[in-house]
């Protein structure tokens, strides 16, 4: 199995730059010290004519990929013949209708952050999403229960198959979200006895709904996953987090954004920084390799309620 065939998985984009035009990038890559974890900072792009986060934009990108999130390749595909065969797109409809009705109506929801999650990782990261659990789901009143999505990529040198766990929060604090996502993530891949969350649940997943559509890869990955398999021994689980926060001091931060000289964003960051450092060492993830996406908001509250309005909830 190569990089490449792990490439041909993603939902590409049509304009290679296009996440900038829903999430620009404040900082890129921010190694945190003494850890395996990489920080991505973001803003939600503002419009032209209010100079303020574009939250119905950034809503309207994720509504259009409900389907790739939520379906599997499996139903895209059948779709995709049938279109073929009957020039109707009937089959997307049905899809689009039955993936609007997979996400919780609940008040605090937060699937859209986990959509969010899903986007910047394949578009951004380059990491395919491998298990699909909105179709899992029984209930549509409540939440997927374990990892918010898990992704994957090939170690580029060794080709361990790496596994990346993703956990969203958006949340009013800051620490809070971080905390909990923190949590999350030591739960799922350190497994302590007292864990709520346990990936061994997801690997089972895993194994049983694999779904690429390209039963070479799925065979090879297949590999991966079988415990009897010497490859097992060459599966890397990592974490993939997304934290959007309240920031109280937004105005100033995009004042700052749009300065050639960034020293005073820095500034920020490298604050931020020492706080998701800290959250990592008490939740010993220090030496694991954690993708972060970190996007502070005025009001995380009103990307859910634009969420739900798009929805039709």
């Amino acid at each position: 199995m190569t990089v490449d065939a792990f490439a041909a998985l993603l939902r590409q984009a049509e304009v290679p730059a296009e996440v900038s035009s829903y999430l620009e990038t404040i900082s890129v890559d921010t190694a945190v010290p003494g850890t395996r974890t990489k920080i991505r900072w973001h803003r939600i792009a503002h419009d032209g004519t209010h100079n303020k986060p574009d939250i119905e934009k950034l809503v309207g990108k994720l509504m259009k990929l409900l389907v790739d999130f939520a379906c599997t390749r499996s139903e895209i595909e059948a779709a995709h013949k049938l279109l073929v065969k009957t020039k109707s797109s009937e089959g997307f409809a049905a899809l689009q209708e039955k993936a609007r009705r997979l996400f919780t109506k609940a008040d605090r929801a937060g699937e859209v952050g986990e959509l969010l999650l899903f986007y910047l990782a394949e578009r951004q990261l380059g990491y395919p999403q491998v298990l699909c659990k909105m179709p899992l789901k029984t209930n549509p009143s409540v939440h997927a229960h374990g990892a918010d999505g898990v992704h994957a990529s090939l170690h580029p040198t060794t080709n361990h198959l790496r596994l990346h766990w993703g956990e969203a929060k958006l949340w009013a604090d800051f620490g809070e979200a971080l905390n909990d996502c923190c949590l999350s993530l030591q739960e799922m891949l350190l497994c302590p006895p007292d864990a709520k969350k346990t990936k061994t649940r997801d690997l089972e997943l895993l194994r049983d709904n694999l779904d690429l559509t390209d039963p070479v890869v799925e065979a090879a990955i297949m590999q991966y996953l079988n415990p009897d398999n010497v490859l097992s021994n060459k599966v890397e689980f990592c974490g993939l987090a997304l934290v959007g926060f309240n920031y109280a001091d937004y105005a100033a931060l995009s004042a700052e954004f749009t300065k050639p000289d960034a020293g005073a964003v820095a500034a920020r960051t490298v604050i931020w920084t020492a706080k998701i450092k800290k959250a990592l060492e008490k939740h010993e993830l220090i030496g694991l390799k954690i993708d972060t996406l970190c996007v502070p908001c005025t009001s995380v509250e009103d990307i859910r309620v634009e969420f739900k309005k798009a929805l039709g909830a």
